[in-house]
């Protein structure tokens, strides 16, 4: 059998994803889970589970050793509530923390990575266990953007561009040529919601989400599922575009199926495509 894989899992589907593809595969898994974000499910489909308060670095490293993990995974999310209220960092960490210059969340996981290569791990990206949620350019539903929605998503794939190569976030949304929101801290459902309240019930509304310009594609990889598309729909959204072999699409098909229902064009796209 195969040296096992670490999983250091935050929230929602993603980790219990790389769980079972581990099992598919005859690796065993070795899963770190965050206290109030990983999933209970997830101890049943791991070899090994255990729960550690986000920030507890040193104790994360031990345990990966002592079960012999050479390859690691980091996926999953971690809320604003786990942040303010459940966070702990360790000697270890703090060490980290104190040479950045700010806590942006890019240059937070670039440091957590270099930490886990310097105790000889190897930091792999989730898509080389699941490449199958990587999608190739083109149009994905029935609908297709007209010229209006098609200059809408320019501009808010420029912007989120921009955002993301300042690392602020990786979502924008637009408007007749007008920006409404950019992603900051916010995440992209709230973001969504903001800025298709601004532009107003009836108006054309385009969102883009992609990889930022500079992306460790190990680290914190834009993602988006079927509750994506349902706050979509619900916020009026004409148009999503996202970037295409960077962005994960969770269950395609039903993301596809709810975006047809909603007469939401979804599209995957290229810098070349729509800049």
């Amino acid at each position: 059998m195969s040296a096992p894989i670490g999983l250091i899992a935050g929230n929602r589907d993603l980790p219990l994803m790389v769980a079972a593809k581990a099992r598919e595969l005859g690796r065993p898994l070795v899963a770190a889970g965050i206290d109030g974000e990983a999933a209970p499910e997830l101890a049943g489909l791991a070899d090994r589970f255990q729960l550690f308060t986000l920030g507890q670095a040193g104790p994360v490293l031990d345990y990966f050793a002592a079960a012999g993990v050479r390859d690691v995974v980091m996926i999953g999310g971690i809320s604003r509530e786990t942040l303010v209220l459940n966070y702990e960092p360790d000697a270890v960490a703090l060490e980290v923390l104190e040479t950045l210059e700010d806590f942006h969340t890019d240059r937070i996981l670039r440091a957590v990575a270099g930490l886990l290569e310097s105790r000889g791990l190897a930091l792999r990206s989730v898509a080389e266990l699941l490449p199958e949620l990587l999608t190739p350019p083109g149009f994905l539903t029935q609908k297709i953007p007209d010229d209006g929605l098609m200059a809408d998503l320019r501009i808010a794939w420029r912007v989120a561009k921009e955002l993301g190569r300042l690392d602020i976030g990786q979502c924008a949304v637009v408007s007749g040529k007008i920006t409404m929101a950019a992603e900051a801290a916010e995440g992209t459902d709230a973001a969504v919601l903001r800025g298709a309240a601004l532009a107003g019930e009836g108006q054309p509304v385009a969102v883009a989400k992609v990889v930022k310009p500079t992306q460790d594609v190990r680290l914190d990889p834009p993602v988006i599922g079927p509750e994506t598309i349902r706050v979509m729909a619900q916020a009026g959204v004409n148009a999503l575009a996202v970037d295409a072999g960077a962005v994960l699409i969770i269950n395609r098909e039903e993301c596809v199926r709810l975006a047809d229902e909603a007469g939401l064009a979804l599209l995957a796209c290229t810098d070349d495509f729509l800049l």
